[in-house]
């Protein structure tokens, strides 16, 4: 089958005679083995996969094999099988290849997917056994101890409290919204009540400052100790003024307070003899 082409032998000239005979000997046994092996490869036969395509005897490869073949020669992605199935949409493993594959959610995962064909599941698998019920049911009690019933009912009560009291926060604001106007009257008035007290009271020191330097005929440092003690005793004197003006006017007040309520309790006595009369 396969040809083997002789190289024409040149001729070498040689020296002596061993020599010669050495050279022709390798010769021979070169051109020996070289035939040996030609006949060697014409005996044996190729396999089908290591010969290409065009080569494969089609009487005998049977169908399927030869499908099997082309769609083999046809895979040119070079995807694992299991890769190459999800590609297609089927089933990713014929057999299992771990206890992953034979636990229930992998089962359902592979139902739900690929279908009762596709994942060649039993449909039962999907449906939940007496203890996975009764722990279902277990687990739905304690973690959601109300029906829907009073859940609902719960969170209208709540919606009502809410609403209710945010209606109260708006009332309140309102409420306090009418009293902006006098509290800022108010608050206003006491910072002017501050203000005036607090320039009294500097004008008074002032004041308290050029009575001492009258006092004293002539300009003396604020710091020396004879200012600071007729200042001093000029600020009592101050207080004596005010604190006796203050009861003053307090006795004032009070001496209206009595002179009107006097005057009421005449008038009082006076409508009675009337009446008496």
């Amino acid at each position: 089958m396969f040809s083997m082409k002789m190289l024409p032998i040149r001729t070498i000239p040689c020296g002596p005679a061993g020599q010669c005979a050495t050279f022709i000997r390798s010769l021979t046994l070169g051109a020996v083995r070289a035939s040996k092996k030609a006949e060697q490869l014409e005996s044996e036969e190729p396999a089908a996969e290591d010969v290409p395509v065009t080569f494969v005897d089609d009487d005998a490869e049977s169908m399927e094999e030869r499908e099997a073949r082309i769609a083999t020669l046809r895979n040119k992605s070079r995807l694992l099988p299991q890769h190459r199935n999800m590609l297609n949409d089927t089933l990713p493993y014929a057999q299992s290849q771990s206890w992953i594959h034979e636990t229930v959610k992998y089962k359902r995962m592979m139902l739900g997917r690929y279908g009762i064909d596709g994942a060649r599941v039993d449909p039962r698998i999907c449906f939940p056994t007496k203890k996975e019920a009764y722990e279902k049911a277990e687990y739905d009690r304690v973690a959601f101890p109300f029906s829907l019933k009073q859940m609902m009912e719960a969170n209208e009560t709540a919606r009502k409290e809410k609403k209710a009291a945010v209606e109260a926060r708006e009332v309140e604001i309102a409420r306090k919204l009418e009293k902006l106007d006098q509290w800022t009257s108010d608050l206003n008035a006491r910072m002017e009540k501050k203000e005036a007290e607090a320039r009294a009271a500097k004008e008074r020191k002032d004041r308290l400052v050029e009575e001492v330097r009258r006092h004293f005929g002539f300009k003396v440092d604020p710091r020396d100790e004879r200012f600071q003690e007729m200042l001093a005793q000029k600020e009592r004197e101050d207080r004596k003024k005010v604190k006796e003006a203050k009861r003053k006017e307090k006795e004032e007040k009070m001496m209206e307070k009595l002179q009107k309520k006097t005057a009421e309790l005449e008038a009082d006595i006076d409508v009675t003899n009337e009446q008496r009369k």
